[in-house]
């Protein structure tokens, strides 16, 4: 072996040492776990019509409510939740209450003073036994 086959291979054994040492100790920090536990939650609540709700036996839990206010610029920009996600907030608060059924009273863009954008929704929660 040469010498500049020796010093490549020598350079090469060092830079890898270097980025594992480098690496040791280091961690990543996601909340994927999170992200997927609220889709789960979410997918077990289902949305139903007042009229067909009535025709189940069930046990009211009360009022779900969310809201969003953007009063920043940047929130601004960033935009307003789509009514989807917020329909995903009401079904995990409903499912943290134990139950796996909402109906929707109302949800969609309220003027508020302090608020540029503002976005509400709201649902009543239940338990279905059947």
């Amino acid at each position: 072996m040469n010498l500049l086959n020796r010093i490549l291979l020598l350079s090469l054994f060092t830079l890898v040492s270097l980025v594992i040492a480098g690496c040791n100790g280091l961690s990543f920090r996601t909340n994927a776990d999170e992200y997927i536990t609220y889709q789960g939650v979410a997918s077990t609540v289902d949305i139903y019509q007042p009229s067909e709700l009535y025709n189940h036996d069930n046990e009211p839990l009360g009022e779900v409510m969310t809201t969003f206010c953007a009063n920043t610029q940047e929130a601004i920009e960033f935009g307003a939740p789509s009514i989807n996600t917020l329909h995903k907030e009401l079904k995990v608060q409903t499912r943290e209450r134990g139950g796996n059924a909402l109906i929707i009273t109302e949800c969609g863009k309220v003027i508020y003073p302090a608020c540029s954008i503002y976005l509400e929704c709201s649902g009543l929660a239940y338990f279905l036994k059947s």
